[in-house]
């Protein structure tokens, strides 16, 4: 038997509608419809509900086909794989996905690190050391992209590992993102105007700001988007 027959079964054994049975678990007559007739998956914080509501054991729940992998739905699924896959076994993944999809996909270059904390030397780099790959739609403007190193940002949710995408031709703004190169040394903060002084913000206490002067030689790149390392 089925995990989607014995939750029919066990509905039908309380003497339940679909509507008074989604109600008991805070979930809507459609979505029991759903995982009925086989539209959704019956994954495992659904079925804890159902454990927790009706004091039946997860385990009387799982079909014989289900007794080894659960899945909440596909985006958990999905993002399970990601997390325990290569780099290469990633962009397998998520070039299958977008295919499906039919999503335009681009292949963004990595160039190197820039370090959330103190400057980082910039090193030439005649070669992506990695690419990702990304819905044009959501890139426009984006040249390549960058790895953060450190965690001086992590207040702002930027983590050490994560990607930084870059549009060079964007201006930047006070509080925006921004890889600051100074003096051949680029570094990752916020872009802060404060009573005619332009600083370089960090989002952590252990770090502190960095005033830009009219002697220094700076240029700013304004970063559109993070990607989260998985």
């Amino acid at each position: 038997m089925t995990t989607r027959e014995k939750l029919i079964n066990l509905r039908k054994s309380l003497g339940l509608g679909q509507e008074e049975f989604g109600a008991r678990i805070n979930v809507s007559d459609q979505y029991i419809s759903q995982i009925e007739t086989g539209k959704r998956n019956a994954g495992l914080k659904f079925l804890k509900k159902i454990s927790e509501a009706f004091k039946v054991p997860v385990a009387s729940l799982l079909g014989d086909e289900d007794k080894f992998i659960i899945t909440e739905d596909e985006e958990s699924f999905i993002l399970r794989l990601l997390r325990t896959a290569t780099p290469e076994e990633k962009n397998k993944i998520l070039s299958a996905v977008y295919r499906i999809k039919k999503v335009p996909l681009r292949e963004i270059p990595v160039l190197g690190y820039v370090r959330a904390g103190e400057p980082l030397e910039l090193l030439d780099i005649t070669e992506p050391i990695d690419l990702v790959l990304l819905p044009e739609g959501e890139t426009r403007g984006v040249s390549y992209a960058v790895i953060v190193k450190g965690d001086s940002m992590k207040d702002k949710g930027v983590e050490d590992g994560d990607r930084l995408l870059i549009d060079p031709e964007s201006a930047v703004e006070n509080g925006n993102l921004v890889i600051a190169i100074i003096d051949n040394r680029a570094t990752f903060k916020m872009y802060k105007k404060t009573d005619g002084k332009v600083f370089l913000e960090p989002a952590n206490d252990h770090y502190e700001s960095i005033e830009l002067t009219p002697n220094m030689n700076v240029e700013l790149l304004r970063v559109k988007m993070i990607m989260k390392k998985v």
